[in-house]
């Protein structure tokens, strides 16, 4: 009878009426006179149920209670894979599925899900073997060729992402997937146009899909058309307040447009944190450990850019200096396609974890058993961040530092390094969640790269004319930083402007800045766009045939102030009223150039005038720049090891002070 129970039981799932049947698998199981495989088969139905609840660990326990009972049921085997894919458990799904199909070759779906597992831990080759050996079975499966224009997409191999995506929407014309990933493969080759057709074509069947939205976002942003872009993140995240990318990417966003202020920014950041947290289980860090003072400080790095990044200019120095004697460095990357530079931190660093495709809980959980002292962010919103393990609190100090200029919005995230010029205390102190904690000598250690150019001689002399320029994501240039520099333009003759980035090499964006200059005035002969050039290529040398740079605002640049002051390059800035408005000031205060800082756009235009009007001043400073960068606080790796250390022990030190400070629990 119990195994007509289970199969009546799966009558009732399949009917919608979800207690009963839980119930009556419970039933069989309390019995105890069940057989083995009616027994696997009520853990499954159980499984089943916890998945559609969203218990997701609780269909795990179920489906291995099944597997115990019934090894060699592929099913069994594919519903564990499709719980723990879900649960965020990559990697075990992937084996899961492995062992699916190994029971029940000629299987599609779990050679299919394979790939897709295998996608979300990086391990892209596998996936696309799955996929090619699930195609050959099913020619022509619109799911299977909608992942494999994924998972091509994410090896780079865009033109194949875009023939495996345009079979799929020729197969399915009538579903957004296929559009929506169709769409990702043409923006990766530059196609912004059809890009943006595809994302269109998928709303048009799909009017609500927040990741079409989501997605066209990212495309209006390439086309330099920041408040339509900024309008679709919003809507993003309307559509689907939980789907994270969008919420990263609206806050990101924010960060660029002229209309926000510290106090919108951190109200949009807080809400974010209040509606990520609600859904998280409590969690409390671990104390300090009290026997630290016998011991090496443990310090986690926690970040995706542990590669050919800027980031990677100012961790180098950090890790190259900090004293092995007094602290162990662990890093936790999550980085997308690993390179030289990911190789050169995994050997400079004791404990190296591969994060790809771990969940935030199992990351945390990897954190704890480290026994981290001090865990450090390094990326705030942007891609790939890890703000969901500081959430889950794996360390007794967090801290915020370098990758994001603004607050993460997380309470749990105890502390925030800056500096008193990007960061005075006063209001900003309040509007953070973090703590600041305000770095002497700024909060930047910059170390060039080994092979920059040297400094050359002064472009003016050779141009009859001075070259202003600027290198910062084109993102940064709003409407009211093209009038400034229009302005700039306007005054001085025959002076030109330079600008590069990666959205130049589209010509959306290229079309509109020039008709953004033209609308200003600006001959848009005098206005050079060049596309980025990569770290290989040397793109430091483009430094040479600038006099003077721009800074963007309300978002300053950072690496780029850096780059160009080492190639001798004199940088204006706008000191605005937060921090992302204010790095530029923090590091031309600290170089000792205050005077290249401006309060408003007045007094920043009639800097740029200043300098343009001194070519033997430009001269002095082209030669001087790089000794003056190279001599005080910026670039000193050792003194700024030094402090940082010193912050950290100060900081887990006042933590332990607190927690003894506390009445013992009852």
């Amino acid at each position: 009878m119990s195994q007509e129970s289970i199969q009546r039981a799966a009558g009732l799932l399949g009917s919608g009426n979800v207690a009963k049947a839980e119930a009556l698998c419970r039933e069989v199981l309390a019995s105890g006179t069940a057989s083995k495989v009616a027994s696997a088969g009520a853990h499954q139905l159980l499984g089943r149920i916890m998945a559609l609840r969203g218990d997701l660990a609780a269909a795990v326990r179920s489906f291995r209670e099944a597997l115990a009972l019934q090894p060699v049921e592929a099913a069994l085997h594919f519903d564990l894979a499709t719980a723990l894919l879900e649960a965020g458990h990559a990697a075990d799904a992937a084996e899961a599925y492995a062992e699916a199909s190994r029971l029940r070759p000629g299987w599609l779906a779990p050679l299919a899900n394979r790939g897709i597992a295998l996608q979300r831990i990086g391990r892209l080759v596998e996936a696309e073997a799955a996929l090619q050996a699930a195609l050959a079975l099913q020619p022509g499966s619109e799911p299977v060729l909608t992942a494999l224009a994924g998972v091509l997409h994410s090896l780079g191999r865009h033109r194949e992402a875009v023939d495996a995506g345009r079979q799929a929407v020729a197969v399915a014309p009538g579903q957004a997937e296929p559009w929506i990933n169709l769409g990702l493969a043409l923006h990766a080759t530059g196609r912004l146009d059809e890009a943006a057709d595809a994302c269109l074509r998928a709303l048009a069947i799909s009017p609500d899909d927040a990741m079409a939205v989501y997605n066209l976002g990212h495309v209006r942003n390439d086309q330099w058309r920041s408040a339509e872009a900024l309008a679709g993140f919003r809507r993003a995240v309307e559509l689907a307040p939980g789907y994270q990318p969008a919420r990263h990417a609206l806050l990101f966003n924010l960060l660029y447009d002229p209309r926000q202020n510290e106090e919108t920014l951190f109200a949009a950041h807080r809400d974010w944190a209040r509606d990520f947290c609600a859904a998280l289980p409590e969690s409390r860090p671990p104390p300090v450990d009290p026997k630290l003072d016998s011991r090496r400080l443990r310090v986690g790095y926690v970040s995706p850019d542990f590669r050919a990044h800027s980031c990677a200019y100012f961790l180098k120095p950090l890790f190259t200096a900090h004293d092995r004697t007094r602290l162990e460095v662990y890093a936790y990357a999550n980085v997308d396609k690993p390179d030289a530079t990911t190789a050169w931190f995994r050997n400079h660093t004791e404990h190296w974890r591969d994060t790809r495709g771990r969940s935030d809980g199992d990351i945390a959980r990897q954190i704890r058993a480290d026994g981290i002292d001090i865990l450090v962010d390094l990326a705030g919103h942007t891609r790939d961040q890890p703000l969901g393990v500081f959430a889950l609190q794996p360390a007794p100090v967090q801290v915020a530092w370098l990758g994001y200029p603004a607050t993460a919005g997380l309470r749990q995230i105890g502390y925030r390094l800056t500096d008193a010029e990007a960061d005075p205390p006063g209001a900003a102190d309040r509007l953070h969640a973090e703590r600041l904690v305000r770095l002497p000598g700024g909060l930047h250690c910059y170390e060039a790269p080994a092979d920059a150019p040297e400094v050359n001689a002064l472009p003016a002399l050779r141009n009859g004319g001075v070259t202003f320029g600027s290198f910062n994501n084109i993102s940064k240039v709003t409407p009211e930083v093209v009038g400034a520099w229009a302005g700039i333009l306007r005054l001085v003759a025959g002076s030109r402007l330079v600008l590069k980035g990666r959205l130049l090499a589209h010509a959306a964006a290229r079309n509109a800045l020039a008709q953004a200059f033209a609308s200003e005035g600006i001959d848009p002969a005098r206005i050079d766009l060049r596309d980025w050039v990569p770290r290989a290529a040397g793109p430091l040398s483009a430094y040479q045939d600038i006099d003077i740079a721009l800074d963007t605002f309300p978002y300053n640049g950072t690496t780029t102030t850096f780059e160009a002051l080492w190639m001798g390059v004199p940088v204006v800035t706008l000191r605005g009223q937060r921090h992302a408005a204010r790095v530029g000031a923090s590091i031309l205060c600290h170089l000792g150039r205050p005077e290249w800082v401006a309060a408003d756009v007045p007094a920043y235009t009639a800097i740029a005038l200043g300098l343009a009007s001194d070519l033997p001043g430009l001269v002095g400073l082209r030669q001087a720049l790089r000794g003056e960068l190279g001599r005080s606080s910026l670039t000193d790796a050792a003194g700024f090891a030094r402090k940082l250390e010193a912050v950290y022990r100060e900081l887990v030190t006042r933590v332990a002070t607190a927690a003894a400070s506390l009445p013992a629990a009852t």
